[in-house]
């Protein structure tokens, strides 16, 4: 018998411009049984959450061209055109002031976790993201 993964069946989207960081966090992210999409920027990482409506996005604030609060507004607009479940949105920045925080929050994020990532923490939040999607 086979245990289940932490994170299976869920489907995340992962936009992180660090590439040791955003291939590190791809690598431990599909091992807990996630599929996983990494993406190194806003545009690529909008298209990509616009189109899979993942059950959670973990998005840097700070990306060349646009930034992560862009990409969850336009995650947002798409969510609402279709009447998709939000998708949980989780916000992962070298900023650790109350600033970034409270307009991370503001602009759709529901989570705010700081770098480098509380592992525990933030696979705990993916599980509960994917155990609540309705399927």
């Amino acid at each position: 018998m086979s245990k289940a993964l932490p994170l299976d069946h869920g489907t995340i989207v992962l936009v992180e411009d660090d590439t040791e960081t955003r291939e590190s966090l791809s690598a431990l992210l599909s091992s807990l049984g996630a599929h996983v999409v990494a993406t190194a920027d806003a545009e690529e990482g909008s298209e990509a959450a616009s189109r899979l409506l993942p059950d959670a996005v973990v998005c840097d604030i700070m990306l060349p061209g646009m930034d992560g609060f862009y990409l969850i507004q336009t995650l947002r607009e798409q969510e609402i055109r279709q009447g998709a479940q939000p998708a949980v949105a989780i916000a992962l920045t070298g900023y650790d002031d109350e600033m970034h925080r409270l307009r991370s929050f503001s602009e759709g994020f529901q989570h705010f976790l700081t770098k480098p990532a509380d592992l525990d923490l933030l696979i705990s939040v993916l599980q509960n993201a994917i155990e609540r999607r309705p399927r």
